[in-house]
């Protein structure tokens, strides 16, 4: 090993040395040496710290990825589950069971409609209202152009029970 001396205190040392460990008077070859090794060091830090980063960042990408199918997963089920709904609705509570076949439910409203007009007209008003109770169950029976006013008749000859509960309860 090369030795040399300080400038300032006059104690010899090895070459290498960034300072001189008596007095703490700078070596310059010795201090950009450190400096490189320092440096290289620095610079193979920093190329673990770029692949922990590379493997952090697909971490979380997958995790979002997870998170993200979770989500559309989840959604997807809730348009499903409100689509059926609406479907079962429609089926149950406002009996339309057309059985696919739009056209069929016009000819029947257009030929059960007339019998309706002729009811109405002819003053068979309990008929009538048993054909709309019977119907009402398969047909849209409320497309009848003339079903109000059936209905203002058959409130004045029966009552309208939901006006009466309301009656009742005031």
């Amino acid at each position: 090993m090369k030795e040399i001396e300080c400038p300032n205190c006059g104690a010899v040392f090895e070459a290498k040395e960034p300072e001189c460990p008596y007095c703490g008077h700078i070596n310059p070859m010795g201090a950009e040496a450190k400096f490189l090794r320092d440096l290289e060091k620095t610079r193979k830090d920093m190329d673990q710290v770029d692949d922990e980063a590379r493997k952090a960042y697909g971490t979380e990408i997958k995790k979002g990825a997870k998170s993200t199918a979770k989500t559309v997963l989840i959604v997807g089920l809730i348009v499903l589950l409100i689509i059926g709904g609406f479907i079962l609705l429609e089926k149950t509570v406002f009996n339309y069971d057309y059985k696919g076949n739009y056209a069929d439910e016009l000819a029947w409203q257009h030929e059960r409609f007339i019998e309706y007009d002729i009811m109405l007209d002819g003053g068979e008003y309990e008929k009538l209202m048993e054909a709309i109770a019977t119907d009402g169950e398969k047909h849209d029976v409320w497309s009848w152009e003339r079903y109000d006013e059936f209905m203002e008749i058959a409130d004045e000859l029966w009552g309208d029970p939901v006006k009466d509960a309301e009656d009742e309860s005031e």
